[in-house]
């Protein structure tokens, strides 16, 4: 990803969203878990079946009982999935960045990347931001790990700001957590009302509100060529 103004570029983002997403969703255990999101999605969890999902992951009873020991244990796992793609997203984007990247560069990458991957897999973002809560807690414990893996970030690239200009504030660790938790909300509340799509408008307000957040100086602007 590189800035040219406001305008984020990227380059061959969807590319390796797809290899991600294969890389996760090709097996006979991935075509379950693929199979229960849409499930739900569909039908809403309490109704769905061991019938439905298997039907729908075109596997037999016993694939499924190799893999999961029950409908509970596959929508948690659906849950770790969803987190995980997430992740490697966020984590594959970071990594096409110069590695002499400021904070405002790797602010704008996880936010936009989670903005995009949201709105690419609108059933595994409602399944962790919305179904989640419905289910058991379980699977709230593994949404809430989620989002700390957002607060590790911010916490590390912040880190690597203030070795540069010692002047930023100290921020403490609840206030590093209660930043995805607000991007959390304000994008499940989105996903429902709006919908996964609307998502990636979000994104330069997350961006804004991170750099608020942190005390962040302004990015510098390009320098006009005379």
């Amino acid at each position: 990803m590189r800035s040219n103004g406001n305008t984020l570029q990227r380059t061959n983002f969807d590319e390796r969203h797809r290899a991600a997403r294969d890389a996760v969703l090709t097996s006979q255990r991935g075509r379950l878990i693929e199979a229960m999101v849409e499930c739900v999605e569909t039908k809403g969890y309490g109704a769905t079946t061991l019938t439905d999902i298997v039907a729908r992951a075109r596997v037999s009873r016993s694939t499924f009982y190799e893999h999961f020991s029950n409908k509970e244990h596959c929508f948690v796992e659906a849950v770790r999935t969803g987190s995980d793609i997430i992740a490697t997203r966020i984590a594959e984007e970071l990594a096409q960045l110069p590695t002499d990247a400021g904070a405002h560069d790797r602010i704008e990458s996880i936010v936009v990347t989670f903005c995009e991957t949201v709105a690419s897999e609108p059933d595994f973002a409602r399944l962790m931001l919305v179904d989640a809560f419905k289910v058991d807690q379980e699977s709230v414990a593994l949404r809430d790990l989620a989002v700390d893996r957002f607060a590790d970030l911010y916490r590390v690239f912040y880190a690597q700001a203030r070795a540069t200009d010692p002047s930023l504030p100290v921020i403490t660790d609840a206030l590093f957590a209660l930043i995805p938790d607000a991007i959390g909300e304000r994008t499940r509340r989105v996903i429902v009302a709006e919908g996964a799509h609307r998502v990636p408008e979000l994104a330069p307000l997350f961006v804004e509100f991170v750099v608020a957040v942190l005390g962040l100086p302004p990015r510098p602007r390009p320098r006009r060529s005379a």
